[in-house]
């Protein structure tokens, strides 16, 4: 899940149910969601009914490959190696930035 969602979901614009899906998300998704808001207690609560995926060797490689061939930002390539490592759909509307990266499914 891309940190947009989540944003989206805490300022009350789109409802992420997370009885539904399983939902996870990458540990950056935590980083950026943590260096832009004040609503600590909320994100916690939040992410803590989703699964946090660590950033790890194979998903640091991917986004390594991934930034060296797109004009991505870095937390971008993890969060969008983490999906294709994982072989899941990344949830997110930032839909631009992501549709070139071959392999990628898009939610």
């Amino acid at each position: 899940m891309d940190t947009d969602v989540v944003v989206d979901h805490i300022r009350g614009h789109r409802r992420i149910s997370t009885t539904d899906l399983q939902l996870a998300y990458s540990v950056v998704t935590r980083a950026e969601l943590f260096s832009g808001a004040n609503a600590h207690d909320r994100i916690r609560d939040l992410l803590d009914a989703m699964d946090e995926i660590p950033v790890d060797r194979a998903i640091a490689e991917s986004a390594g490959i991934i930034r060296h061939g797109h004009r991505i930002d870095l937390p971008d390539a993890l969060i969008a190696a983490t999906a294709m490592i994982l072989g899941v759909p990344l949830m997110t509307r930032n839909r631009r930035d992501f549709e070139g990266i071959k392999g990628l499914k898009l939610n």
